[in-house]
């Protein structure tokens, strides 16, 4: 029994003097507040933000400290003067600054910063031509840890040693800052307005100098909210202008853009690395962006990734796979800044299919057509951009007309653009063409010119979608107007020019020339459909030649000759209203050697003259011989 009650006393005197150890603690803990100094504390934020720094720091005299959970500052009316114009306008200024600290080091007068957070703060930045800013200082640990990095990838670069001096301070980081409702303002030149970033949230986090340093932001810029992502594994490289890897990614409505390789900043930058990029309507993201690039109208959805190489005026898109709208292409393009000339986009583009018309669309702005409004279309794109394309494609649409195998180019230069078809196969033939835009050249306007060779122009029509009683076969076509708009304004009205059209072998359908004949002897109107629609009418050569202006095709030569009769017509098609006036003429076909005399010049005794009125695709015959 004695023993159990020793053994009880001897528990007890252990709890006893473990609760008294305990409280003990507990009263040093309670008792440490007391032992700060608040002034102490602020004093030593002040000093450690204006040495990392190397600029002026001053914080407001009334700070606050709260103990629950972590020991925090808190100070309002911050201020950073720039090191060089002490006094000019803050580099920084913020309503108020919150920084955890160690309370131990504080209890010791020596207390030290973790993490901050800084509440409606507005940075000013202003960028030099010789590529520092109001930011840059010579002093500073930030700016001793840059110079000692750079040193010492100078010596790795070179195989030697870096300097003994060449030392990183521990504090050259920035540590953990949490952005608040802030603003950013920058200015790159002199007397230009400032771009601005507002309402910025998000952390930047930059833990030791070798550390990654990462941002995730998300901000207000024109109007449009962006998420913006980064990080680079060597930041005090990066800030001495040396290269280093970064990764980064903005996100907003207009454009979503990613970047992962190296980087080199300062006065001759330089980036390398994978680019991916994507707008669901490129010419907002042109808007968004402030280019100096009126986008066409229908330039909508853009995607691309490629291999990109930029220096300070150039820039090249290796491994390029773009997609424009609906057209998916692979290639290369460089750009290319210019001094007193727009920037110059060139390269080459592979296409699987392309829509001609959509793409031209892209780099053309689109208003309503119409020659109320041509004098008012803004050509400014001639002027703002050069552009030196090489296309190709397997397969491609002009409208409603299929191509294959093209082979393109598509121009803008000077004030003027021309678009080259150089190749394409088409309905058993060929084609060969050119669009050309100017300001002032072609009268201000467009020229079109069309060259195809063997063309099966049945398929061509049916491709189309135009009826009616039309030669069918292979031949060639020959096209050249012009018009004193440019296309997206030009009706039908205003095209000028001329036409050629030649067929070899062929057939007229629903032309039953026997039909046409008794007919003609007994109706005084007749349209084709009456002939029915199991004649035709073959001929051995087809030509047709018209010079085209104010809406109107005025046929110089129409023959269709078979082997024993011909078809002549003259006169006037106005096309703009789907509407026909012509004079013709069905007579036995000429004898050999006679084919310079037109049948119309002299019929023979049994020719029939007719008249063609009414409208395509169903014109009205109207006998004027029986």
């Amino acid at each position: 029994m004695d023993f159990i009650i020793a053994q009880w006393s001897l528990r007890r005197a252990a709890i006893t003097g473990t609760l008294v150890m305990l409280a003990l603690v507990l009263a040093v803990f309670a008792s440490l507040p007391l032992a700060v100094s608040s002034d102490v504390v602020r004093d030593r934020l002040e000093r450690d933000i204006g040495a990392w720094a190397g600029h002026a720091v001053t914080l407001g005299n009334a700070p606050s400290i709260d103990y629950w959970p972590t020991p925090t500052i808190k100070l309002d009316m911050v201020e950073i003067r720039p090191a060089t114009f002490t006094e000019g306008d803050p580099i920084l200024r913020a309503d108020s600054i919150v920084a955890n600290f160690n309370l131990f080091s504080a209890v010791l007068g020596a207390p030290s910063f973790s993490q901050f957070k800084l509440i409606r703060p507005t940075f000013n930045v202003e960028l030099y031509p010789d590529s520092t800013s109001n930011w840059s200082s010579a002093s500073g640990e930030l700016a001793q840890g840059v110079a000692a990095a750079v040193a010492q990838d100078l010596a790795a670069q070179s195989g030697t040693a870096a300097p003994a001096t060449a030392t990183i301070p521990d504090s050259a980081a920035l540590g953990t800052v949490t952005i608040e409702d802030g603003t950013l303002r920058w200015i790159r030149d002199p007397g230009a307005a400032a771009e601005k970033l507002t309402a910025i949230n998000g952390t930047l986090a930059w833990t030791a100098p070798t550390a990654v340093a990462r941002a995730n932001l998300t901000a207000i810029f024109r109007g449009e909210q962006i998420a913006v992502t980064g990080s680079t594994a060597a930041p005090l490289l990066l800030l001495g202008q040396r290269s280093a890897p970064v990764e980064f990614k903005i996100s907003a409505a207009p454009l979503n853009v990613g970047f992962a390789g190296s980087a080199s900043l300062g006065a001759n930058p330089f980036v390398s690395g994978a680019l991916s990029l994507k707008s669901a309507s490129a010419r907002r993201a042109l808007e968004w962006s402030g280019a100096d690039i009126k986008p066409g109208e229908a330039l909508g959805a853009l995607e691309l990734s490629a291999k990109l190489t930029a220096e300070s005026a150039k820039a090249k898109l290796d491994d390029l796979i773009v997609m424009i709208d609906r057209n998916r292409g692979i290639g290369v393009l460089d750009i290319a800044l210019r001094e007193d000339e727009p920037p110059l986009v060139a390269g080459t583009l592979a296409f699987n299919s392309l829509d001609v018309v959509s793409f031209l669309q892209a780099f053309t702005p689109l208003p309503a057509s119409g020659a109320d409004i041509a004098s008012t279309i803004d050509t400014r794109f001639l002027r703002e951009i050069g552009l030196d394309l090489r296309l190709s494609a397997q397969s491609a649409s002009l409208g409603a007309v299929v191509l294959s195998n093209l082979a393109a180019a598509a121009r803008v230069e000077e004030g003027r653009a021309n678009f080259d078809i150089g190749d394409a196969t088409a309905y058993g033939g060929s084609v060969m063409g050119r669009m050309a835009l100017s300001e002032k050249g072609v009268e201000g306007g467009v020229k079109v010119q069309l060259s195809a060779r063997r063309i099966d122009f049945g398929n061509l029509y049916d491709a189309i979608g135009m009826t009616g009683p039309l030669p069918r076969g292979v031949g060639s076509l020959d096209v050249e107007v012009t018009s004193p708009y440019p296309t997206w304004a030009t009706a039908l009205s205003d095209l000028t020019g001329k036409l050629d059209l030649s067929i070899g072998r062929g057939v007229v359908p629903g032309l039953d020339l026997k039909k046409f004949r008794d007919l003609a002897k007994t109706e005084r109107f007749f349209d084709l459909s009456q002939l029915g629609t199991g004649g035709s009418f073959p001929f051995q050569s087809a030509h047709f030649e018209a010079t085209i202006a104010a809406g109107e095709a005025d046929l110089k030569t129409a023959e269709l000759i078979g082997p024993d009769q011909m078809v002549s017509l003259s006169g006037v098609v106005p096309y703009s209203r789907s509407s026909l006036a012509i004079a013709g003429v069905l007579a036995q076909r000429p004898p050999p050697g006679a084919d310079d005399q037109p049948a119309q010049k002299e019929p023979a005794t049994n020719a029939l003259r007719f008249f063609v009125g009414g409208s395509w695709p169903r014109p009205v015959i109207s006998p004027v011989t029986p």
